[in-house]
């Protein structure tokens, strides 16, 4: 399932990437994507930069979160708490 994940972060990358070449905005550059292992827990916090227990989407648009926050706010507050960053499907 780890990898299914990261096959579609990737995806969804590379699309995003692809749109604004496409459209004149630059080159096409893969932004770093979270992960959940134990280095998830450095980067929920690294990006937690108020340390409030949630990323907003201002803090994820400041680190490497922007293209993929609306899939990781799985309850569609305009938050990420540590459980949905960590969300792992089963």
């Amino acid at each position: 399932m780890k990898t299914l994940k990261s096959a579609l972060l990737l995806a969804l990358a590379l699309a995003a990437g692809a749109t604004l070449a496409e459209q004149g905005e630059g080159p096409l550059v893969l932004p770093h994507l979270a992960s959940s292992n134990t280095a998830g827990q450095d980067s929920f916090d690294r990006l937690n930069l108020d340390s409030d227990g949630d990323i907003s989407r201002q803090e994820a648009q400041a680190g490497t979160l922007p293209e993929i926050f609306v899939l990781m706010d799985r309850n569609h507050d305009g938050l990420i708490s540590r459980q949905e960053f960590h969300y792992r499907a089963r």
